[in-house]
Protein backbone atom coordinates (compact mmCIF):
# COMPACT_ATOMS: atom_id res chain seq x y z
CA UNK A 1 0.00 0.00 0.00
CA UNK A 2 1.47 3.41 -0.81
CA UNK A 3 2.29 4.98 2.51
CA UNK A 4 3.16 8.65 1.21
CA UNK A 5 1.35 11.92 3.27
CA UNK A 6 -1.93 12.43 2.64
CA UNK A 7 -5.13 14.45 4.21
CA UNK A 8 -6.39 11.99 7.26
CA UNK A 9 -9.02 9.96 5.54
CA UNK A 10 -6.98 8.95 2.52
CA UNK A 11 -3.94 8.29 5.38
CA UNK A 12 -5.22 6.42 8.20
CA UNK A 13 -7.81 4.53 7.02
CA UNK A 14 -8.90 2.57 4.60
CA UNK A 15 -12.35 2.01 3.01
CA UNK A 16 -15.35 -0.15 3.31
CA UNK A 17 -14.76 -1.43 -0.63
CA UNK A 18 -11.44 -2.96 0.82
CA UNK A 19 -14.89 -6.03 1.75
CA UNK A 20 -16.28 -8.42 -0.03
CA UNK A 21 -19.02 -10.75 1.25
CA UNK A 22 -17.35 -13.13 -1.90
CA UNK A 23 -13.96 -11.88 -1.06
CA UNK A 24 -13.58 -10.62 -4.76
CA UNK A 25 -14.12 -6.87 -6.06
CA UNK A 26 -14.36 -5.95 -9.51
CA UNK A 27 -13.10 -2.85 -11.11
CA UNK A 28 -14.34 -0.82 -14.12
CA UNK A 29 -13.08 1.86 -15.76
CA UNK A 30 -14.87 4.45 -13.08
CA UNK A 31 -16.62 2.16 -10.36
CA UNK A 32 -15.93 -0.89 -8.74
CA UNK A 33 -18.60 -3.70 -7.67
CA UNK A 34 -18.69 -6.80 -4.95
CA UNK A 35 -18.87 -9.84 -6.86
CA UNK A 36 -21.38 -11.51 -5.56
CA UNK A 37 -21.39 -15.12 -6.85
CA UNK A 38 -19.85 -16.76 -9.81
CA UNK A 39 -21.78 -17.95 -13.20
CA UNK A 40 -21.35 -22.28 -12.64
CA UNK A 41 -21.26 -22.65 -16.56
CA UNK A 42 -19.09 -20.02 -17.22
CA UNK A 43 -17.24 -19.42 -13.66
CA UNK A 44 -17.32 -15.65 -14.59
CA UNK A 45 -17.76 -13.45 -11.63
CA UNK A 46 -21.25 -12.40 -11.26
CA UNK A 47 -21.72 -8.46 -10.18
CA UNK A 48 -25.49 -6.45 -9.49
CA UNK A 49 -26.94 -4.39 -12.46
CA UNK A 50 -28.81 -2.11 -10.48
CA UNK A 51 -30.78 -0.99 -13.79
CA UNK A 52 -32.19 -3.86 -14.60
CA UNK A 53 -32.27 -5.47 -11.46
CA UNK A 54 -29.95 -8.41 -12.38
CA UNK A 55 -26.63 -10.57 -11.98
CA UNK A 56 -24.45 -10.01 -14.96
CA UNK A 57 -20.88 -11.44 -15.73
CA UNK A 58 -18.59 -8.95 -15.49
CA UNK A 59 -17.37 -9.70 -18.92
CA UNK A 60 -20.79 -8.15 -20.34
CA UNK A 61 -19.40 -4.75 -19.28
CA UNK A 62 -16.99 -3.13 -21.80
CA UNK A 63 -14.99 -1.39 -19.10
CA UNK A 64 -14.45 -4.75 -17.31
CA UNK A 65 -10.55 -4.08 -16.01
CA UNK A 66 -9.87 -6.69 -13.67
CA UNK A 67 -10.70 -8.57 -10.06
CA UNK A 68 -8.48 -7.52 -6.85
CA UNK A 69 -8.91 -9.39 -3.49
CA UNK A 70 -10.68 -8.05 -0.79
CA UNK A 71 -11.26 -8.78 2.82
CA UNK A 72 -14.14 -11.19 3.55
CA UNK A 73 -15.72 -10.87 6.48
CA UNK A 74 -17.33 -13.29 8.24
CA UNK A 75 -18.38 -11.92 11.90
CA UNK A 76 -18.16 -8.98 13.24
CA UNK A 77 -17.28 -7.94 16.89
CA UNK A 78 -17.75 -5.02 19.20
CA UNK A 79 -14.98 -3.65 20.96
CA UNK A 80 -14.12 -3.79 25.13
CA UNK A 81 -14.25 -0.11 25.63
CA UNK A 82 -11.36 1.51 25.73
CA UNK A 83 -8.92 0.41 22.90
CA UNK A 84 -7.63 2.89 20.36
CA UNK A 85 -5.70 2.85 17.19
CA UNK A 86 -2.80 5.71 16.75
CA UNK A 87 -0.87 7.35 13.59
CA UNK A 88 1.80 9.37 13.78
CA UNK A 89 2.57 12.02 11.30
CA UNK A 90 5.20 14.52 10.99
CA UNK A 91 2.91 17.11 10.29
CA UNK A 92 -0.69 16.71 12.55
CA UNK A 93 1.06 15.13 15.26
CA UNK A 94 -0.13 12.03 17.16
CA UNK A 95 -3.70 11.02 16.91
CA UNK A 96 -5.68 8.25 18.74
CA UNK A 97 -9.05 7.26 18.01
CA UNK A 98 -11.34 4.76 19.43
CA UNK A 99 -11.88 1.28 18.08
CA UNK A 100 -15.97 0.85 18.67
CA UNK A 101 -15.92 -2.51 17.08
CA UNK A 102 -13.49 -5.82 15.06
CA UNK A 103 -14.12 -7.51 11.83
CA UNK A 104 -12.94 -10.93 11.21
CA UNK A 105 -11.73 -12.03 7.99
CA UNK A 106 -12.08 -15.36 6.72
CA UNK A 107 -8.41 -15.88 7.11
CA UNK A 108 -8.49 -15.40 10.81
CA UNK A 109 -7.90 -11.56 11.03
CA UNK A 110 -8.65 -9.15 12.80
CA UNK A 111 -9.17 -5.26 11.13
CA UNK A 112 -9.94 -2.41 13.84
CA UNK A 113 -13.11 -0.32 12.85
CA UNK A 114 -13.82 3.49 14.42
CA UNK A 115 -16.50 4.93 15.42
CA UNK A 116 -16.99 6.34 11.42
CA UNK A 117 -16.95 2.81 10.11
CA UNK A 118 -13.55 3.07 8.54
CA UNK A 119 -11.08 0.62 9.07
CA UNK A 120 -7.95 1.18 10.99
CA UNK A 121 -5.60 -1.84 9.92
CA UNK A 122 -3.25 0.70 8.88
CA UNK A 123 -2.64 2.29 12.28
CA UNK A 124 0.60 2.45 13.64
CA UNK A 125 -0.15 0.87 16.80
CA UNK A 126 -3.55 -0.64 18.94
CA UNK A 127 -3.40 1.08 22.74
CA UNK A 128 -5.56 -1.09 25.17
CA UNK A 129 -7.47 0.14 27.74
CA UNK A 130 -5.46 2.72 29.95
CA UNK A 131 -2.05 2.32 27.97
CA UNK A 132 -0.45 5.92 27.76
CA UNK A 133 0.81 6.80 23.90
CA UNK A 134 4.22 5.88 24.03
CA UNK A 135 7.33 8.58 22.90
CA UNK A 136 7.95 8.51 19.30
CA UNK A 137 11.54 6.65 19.61
CA UNK A 138 9.96 3.71 21.71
Amino acid sequence: MDHAPRDKQKKHKGSMTDFSTSGWIALFGNHQANVEGWDLVTRTALVVDPEQGILRPVTDYPDFQRLIYAHKVVSAIPATPGYRVLWRDPLAGVETEAIVGWLVTERGGAVPITADGAPAEEAELILEPGQEVPPPDA
